[in-house]
C-alpha cells in the first residue's frame, strides 16, 4: 500500500472518530476573537457580543438561510400599516421559555414579553 493511501486512510479514520465524538458531545464550545461584553442584544455595541448572543435568543422574524428573505420565527405573520409606521405581529402560540434551576416560567411567551424586550 502506498504512503499516500495509508496517510489518506489514517486521516479518514481520524475524521470519522472525531465526527462520532462530536455527535455525542454535550458541551457547546464557542470560539471568538474576543470576549463578549454581555449576552443582552439590546445593550450590545460590538460585533463580538452580537455574534455570541444571537444564537441564544429567538427573534420575531429571521432571514431565510442563505438569503435576505424575511421569514416567520416567533411571529407567525405580520402586517404593516399603509403608512409603513406600524407593524403588527401575530405571535406563534405555545412558545415556551427556557427553564433553569433559578428560573421556572409558568406561562408561554406573550405580547407583554415582546414589549418588555423593546422597552428595556
Amino acid at each position: 500500500m502506498s504512503h499516500f493511501r495509508k496517510t489518506g486512510l489514517a486521516a479518514l479514520s481520524f475524521a470519522l472518530l472525531l465526527g462520532a465524538s462530536a455527535v455525542s458531545a454535550k458541551t457547546l464550545v464557542y470560539c471568538s476573537e474576543g470576549s463578549p461584553e454581555n449576552f443582552t442584544p439590546a445593550l450590545n455595541t460590538t460585533g463580538t457580543s452580537f455574534d455570541a448572543a444571537r444564537p441564544v435568543y429567538n427573534q420575531l422574524v429571521e432571514f431565510e438561510r442563505g438569503s435576505t428573505k424575511v421569514v416567520p420565527a416567533l411571529a407567525e405573520s405580520w402586517t404593516t400599516s399603509p403608512d409603513g409606521l406600524e407593524i403588527t405581529f401575530k405571535l406563534r402560540k405555545g412558545v415556551k421559555w427556557h427553564s433553569v434551576t433559578s428560573f421556572k416560567p409558568t406561562r408561554d411567551m406573550n405580547a407583554d414579553d415582546v414589549l418588555f424586550s423593546f422597552e428595556r
